[in-house]
Formats: C-alpha cells, sequence, structure tokens
C-alpha cells in the first residue's frame, strides 16, 4: 500500500469502496427492479456488499465513490492485482478509522476535518514522519530513480503488428506467425517499411500512420526495452512475440533524457524518501491492526485476488 497521506485521511470518512466491474453483475433483485420499473414503480437501488470490515460492509457504489474520489486509482482497479490493492487501501483506512475511536481519539459521529486530526493524533505516535535523511543517501536515491526527475530517454517506433486473440489455439498461433513472417520477407526484399505497415499491421491506430506509434520511454516497458535493446535507428527487428501477438519493430528516431539536475529537485527527493519510509511504517501498523480485525471479502469473484489472505 502505497497511498498518499492526504489520500488516506479523506479516506477514512468513506470506510469503503467497489470496482466498477462488479457494478455489471445484477443482483439477484434484478429481475423484479425491471418488471417495477416496466409497470412504472420506483425502483430502488440494488446494494451489493462486496466485503466487510469489522462488520462495516463496502458495497459497490461505496467502491465507486472511493474511485471518484481518488483518481489516480482508477487504472490501477482495472487489474486484478490493482483491485486488489485498492481493496486494501479502503480496508486500511476503516481499521485506521475503528483504532482511532478506540483509542478515544474522535468520536463515532466524528466529522471528516475531526478524523484528519484525530489520524495526524495516531500517525505522530505510530508512523511519524522520519527525520530529514543524509544527503549523500539523498544523492543516492536521486541517481537510481533520475528518470523520475525529468524526460527519460524515448525511442520512436514504427509497428507492424500481427495480433493472437485471447485463449488462441495452435493454428490460429501459427497462422498469425505465419503473417509475421511473410511480411518480415517483404521488409528483407527491399519494401519500405511503412508501405508494409501501412497494408498489413493489425493495429488500428497504428494503420493510417503506416505503422508510426510515436514516442516511448526506452526503459518504461521492459518487453519493449529488450525489443529495441541493440537496435539502431532506421533498423528493425526480425518476428518477436509480443503481449498482443507478433511484431516487427522498427527504430526511427531517440531523443536523449533530459533530466532535472539534483540541486533543482533535490527538497522533491527528500519529501518523496521521507513519505516512502512513513508509509512503510504505516502499513506495518495496518497489518498490525489486520492480525486482530474480521475481515471478510463477501463477493465470490474477489476472493482469489487474495490466495493468501487480504494482507498477508
Amino acid at each position: 500500500m502505497k497511498i498518499a497521506l492526504g489520500v488516506l485521511v479523506a479516506g477514512l470518512g468513506l470506510g469503503a469502496a467497489s470496482y466498477a466491474g462488479a457494478a455489471a453483475k445484477p443482483a439477484p433483485a434484478a429481475k423484479a427492479d425491471k418488471a417495477a420499473a416496466e409497470q412504472g414503480a420506483p425502483v430502488k437501488p440494488q446494494r451489493v456488499v462486496m466485503f466487510k470490515t469489522n462488520g462495516v460492509e463496502v458495497t459497490v457504489q461505496d467502491y465507486v465513490n472511493f474511485l471518484q474520489r481518488n483518481q489516480a486509482y482508477v487504472q490501477k482497479s482495472m487489474t486484478d492485482e490493482g483491485k486488489a490493492e485498492v481493496i486494501r487501501e479502503i480496508i486500511g483506512n476503516q481499521l485506521l478509522k475503528d483504532d482511532i475511536i478506540k483509542k478515544g481519539l474522535a468520536k463515532k459521529d466524528a466529522t471528516a476535518a475531526e478524523l484528519g486530526e484525530a489520524f495526524q493524533k495516531l500517525a505522530k505516535e505510530h508512523f511519524p514522519l522520519p527525520p530529514v535523511p543524509e544527503e549523500d543517501a539523498v544523492y543516492k536515491y536521486y541517481l537510481d530513480h533520475q528518470n523520475d526527475y525529468g524526460i527519460p530517454e524515448m525511442v520512436r517506433i514504427s509497428q507492424i503488428q500481427f495480433r493472437v486473440p485471447d485463449n488462441a489455439t495452435a493454428e490460429q498461433k501459427a497462422a498469425a506467425r505465419q503473417r509475421a513472417e511473410a511480411a518480415l520477407r517483404r521488409l528483407e526484399a527491399g519494401e519500405p517499411f511503412p508501405k508494409v505497415a501501412g497494408e498489413l499491421t493489425e493495429n488500428p491506430s497504428a494503420k493510417p500512420p503506416q505503422g508510426d506509434i510515436g514516442f516511448l520511454p526506452r526503459e518504461g516497458d521492459p518487453w519493449l526495452t529488450e525489443a529495441v535493446r541493440n537496435l539502431k535507428v532506421g533498423e528493425h527487428t526480425k518476428v518477436i512475440e509480443s503481449p498482443a501477438g507478433y511484431e516487427i519493430l522498427m527504430l526511427t528516431d531517440v531523443r536523449k533524457a533530459l533530466i532535472t539536475p539534483y540541486v533543482n529537485v533535490r527538497d522533491k527527493v527528500i519529501q518523496r524518501m521521507r513519505g516512502a519510509e512513513q508509509a512503510r511504517l504505516r502499513d506495518a501498523y495496518i497489518r498490525d491492526l489486520a492480525k486482530h480485525a474480521k475481515i471478510e471479502i463477501v463477493q465470490e469473484e474477489l476472493k482469489p485476488l487474495f490466495p493468501k489472505g487480504v494482507f498477508p
């Protein structure tokens, strides 16, 4: 869990959350509600409980509300791993809120402002902001994370992509590979890469620009980094397997990294280091609270997200 303290304080007032995919599943009463709507009767909104923390129910609508308030989690919630992380954050918020009330730092009906003040008191005692790290440590962190403080090296890529559907058969994979090999033979015979890409690529958005997919961080995606590692501008790969199927990539341009000097971002580096350490301490505190809490995953489709428990 690496949520900012400000987001966590805001979350204390929610005590709940849900993922958008769950909202698509009809509740058992959906048919009855549909019939009522057709007869002109008012329809009650479905209340789908996802999980519980110390008896506090978290519904799909609660989760949607959480995502709306914390936009940084929207993209994460699109994957199973991200959904699990969001659920942990929400449960952690509830555990902290329960702890604040148990310790008498706030009342059950406390306002958001009162909860925020109580949280700061709890943090000061149990997971305080650490002291400023030594200068050598700050500089080393900067060197290890330079791409976070500026513009990393970018590579411009042209692509000829041959897609393999999910759960593809061996025959479908072989057919995609054959299409890719046929394209490679045309390139090796001297046909221009843009011409072949414009005719054959199966990436719809890359077809009009004849395979050009623009500038991408060289170190952004591990697969791409490895694929173009030894390419020079103007060179292309052989047929390579990709997350989408099979591809042939050409390196068309390189923009060197533009890194912000250390003195210009020193304060930001210190802030980030201290925040990360405080988050580590807070997460450890939450895990300890979880050992004595009753946490129940209600929706069956969510249970596989936590094979070793919510806080293993």
